[in-house]
């Protein structure tokens, strides 16, 4: 009964080791969109007890039937930053679409993985201008792993004054900065899109009074000529006649 009791004993305080508590997920859950020539970046988090030792981070892509094991070793354009959970690639590349996963092994051999789809964006999305002097982008619901930035120029000329700018740049100010034409360009992982919007002529803000001036002068000279035949055939009524 004695050796019983020890060997109970001795298995309660033996260490539990339990499985499963670390989990991995990309903090994009949707596929992912970049262009040619663009930086692609990748964020994964790590959720874990604090008991919970991370031994290894790896990176893999897959392309069709390629498998690759992604490292800092393959060129200056892949980095890992922030502890393994940030794959950064620039100047994107045809080879660099497909899926990619990222697998995270405890110091007790038990793995946790999350995949997600980078796909080639053809062309740039449009961005338009919604309402006067906003830049709207639309992306067709694709994903990016960054935000536009969105600059300003007023008849050709970069917009500087802060002031003007409004909601992260997307709106510009026009009691600020005033021009004509006035250019946004969106710039992001995505590409770059620029758009137009012209301002309309003060002759064109106020076209049913500027309508009505010729439509005056017509009348006026008219007038004119109707007065001068007039007084000429008075004259001629009045004139008196030598026989």
């Amino acid at each position: 009964m004695g050796s019983l009791w020890i060997l109970f004993t001795t298995v309660m305080l033996m260490p539990v080791c339990v499985h499963g508590a670390i989990s991995v997920h990309f903090k994009t859950g949707r596929p992912l969109y970049v262009a040619l020539g663009r930086t692609l970046v990748l964020e994964a988090t790590f959720k874990k007890n604090p008991d919970d030792v991370i031994d290894m981070v790896t990176w893999d892509r897959r392309s069709g039937k390629d498998n690759i094991r992604l490292s800092g070793a393959h060129g200056s354009r892949i980095s890992l930053e922030n502890d393994d959970a940030l794959l950064r690639i620039t100047d994107v590349a045809e080879g660099d679409f497909g899926i990619y996963k990222v697998t995270v092994t405890d110091s007790n051999g038990y793995q946790q993985h999350d995949s997600l789809e980078v796909r080639k964006i053809e062309k740039p999305p449009k961005a338009s201008i919604a309402r006067v002097l906003e830049c709207v982008v639309d992306k067709h619901d694709m994903t990016q792993w960054d935000s536009p930035q969105f600059s300003w120029l007023v008849d050709g000329v970069p917009v500087n004054n802060q002031t003007a700018l409004l909601g992260g740049g997307s709106r510009l100010d026009i009691s600020e900065v005033k021009g004509v034409n006035y250019t946004c360009v969106t710039e992001s992982s995505l590409g770059t899109h620029t758009t137009h919007y012209e301002a309309p002529k003060e002759s064109e803000s106020r076209p049913c009074c500027m309508g009505l001036i010729p439509v005056v002068i017509i009348i006026a000279a008219l007038l004119c000529v109707a007065g001068l035949f007039v007084m000429k055939k008075r004259r001629g009524e009045t004139s008196p006649s030598y026989r």
